[in-house]
């Protein structure tokens, strides 16, 4: 079992996402950002949540933003167009939003 937060303290590149595991068939993954924003996109029958572990991520409907810091969490609904946004560095815990 490697240390998660040692893991991703490596990280330098723009975007960065990995499996952690899939408990009922439901994906998690840990993910970095620098400086970077996702292309909008939607999961037709999965919700996401994003829990920040560190840093601050914006994340954008057409509803508007979203600006979690670091401890918050948010989840996006199934059929919701979204993307995540971060200037600096963010660290995050991605669970679900495997079916696009």
């Amino acid at each position: 079992m490697k240390n998660i937060f040692s893991h991703i303290a490596k990280i330098e590149k723009e975007w960065f996402s990995e499996s952690i595991g899939s408990p009922n068939g439901n994906p998690i993954s840990v993910r970095v950002m620098n400086d970077m924003e996702a292309k909008y996109h939607t999961h037709e029958t999965s919700d996401e949540m994003f829990l920040v572990l560190s840093g601050r991520v914006n994340i954008d409907t057409k509803d508007g933003t979203i600006e979690l810091l670091t401890g918050q969490s948010h989840t996006v609904l199934a059929g919701v167009e979204h993307r995540a946004r971060v200037k600096g560095r963010a660290e995050l815990i991605v669970f679900g939003g495997a079916n696009t």
